[in-house]
């Protein structure tokens, strides 16, 4: 069964601090506000999941809810340790048998390692394209199923600063 998988970067987060820990840095908000317009944007393309997993990171899980609120208030943010920074490709993948019959799957992540994932989904290697994922940008790819087996196809990969601005268009 064929599928669309959406990668997306958090939002704009408080920076680090020694006061608190990493995996406790919320977002900002700036990173609300302009997270909820990239989340407009991707309902204007028509991003509906299925299945929201984010890394268990704070300012992760709350771009994770911000987005699936605005693109599919019924579905449940599930919480996926293989997104969490410094995870592999493999790791992330190998896990979402779970989610075979997912259509649409949006995975809410960290840089470099969306950016290396990205480049595995489409080559098979970690480091020929890895994409350079700004915070809250996100790309599309369609794969022939979850997970998937066989190459990629990049539908698109946007800016967050592209994304407001499809969001910010009414009909």
């Amino acid at each position: 069964m064929s599928a669309l998988i959406f990668l997306l970067r958090h939002g704009i987060a408080a920076d680090p601090s020694p006061k608190m820990s990493d995996a406790e840095r919320a977002l900002t908000a700036d990173g609300v506000l302009k997270t909820a317009a990239v989340g407009r944007g991707l309902a204007e393309l028509r991003v509906a999941p299925d299945v929201v997993l984010s890394s268990p990171l704070r300012r992760a899980q709350e771009t994770a809810h911000l987005v699936a609120e605005i693109l599919n208030p019924t579905v449940t943010v599930e919480i996926y340790p293989p997104l969490a920074p410094g995870h592999s490709p493999e790791d992330v993948l190998k896990g979402l048998h779970a989610f075979r019959r997912s259509g649409q799957l949006l995975m809410v992540g960290h840089q470099p390692d969306l950016g290396i994932l990205a480049s595995y989904l489409l080559t098979g290697t970690t480091s020929l394209v890895p994409l350079p994922f700004k915070k809250a940008g996100a790309a599309a790819f369609s794969v022939g199923g979850v997970p998937p087996r066989a190459a990629a196809t990049l539908e698109w990969f946007l800016t967050p600063t592209q994304l407001r601005a499809i969001g910010g268009k009414r009909r």
